[in-house]
């Protein structure tokens, strides 16, 4: 195993990709949870939420809003 060098990356880039990850897994494991719980409908709509999420982070990726590298 190596090092990962990250110097590269911009901060912003950095923070976008932290807090869309933590937003979509967090929206896509509460939805396997309320469907363990027998909660169908907000489990759906945590799923859709996350579908959202992941839409929204390819899209902000894809159109450059966000430049990866300083």
């Amino acid at each position: 195993m190596s090092v990962v060098n990250i110097s590269g990356l911009s901060p912003a880039f950095f923070i976008t990709v932290a807090v869309f990850l933590m937003f979509i897994l967090s929206m896509l494991s509460l939805g396997i949870l309320r469907m363990f719980q027998l909660r169908k409908r907000s489990g759906i709509v945590f799923f859709v939420l996350g579908v959202i999420g992941i839409a929204a982070f390819s899209y902000i990726l894809a159109s450059g809003m966000i430049p990866a590298t300083n």
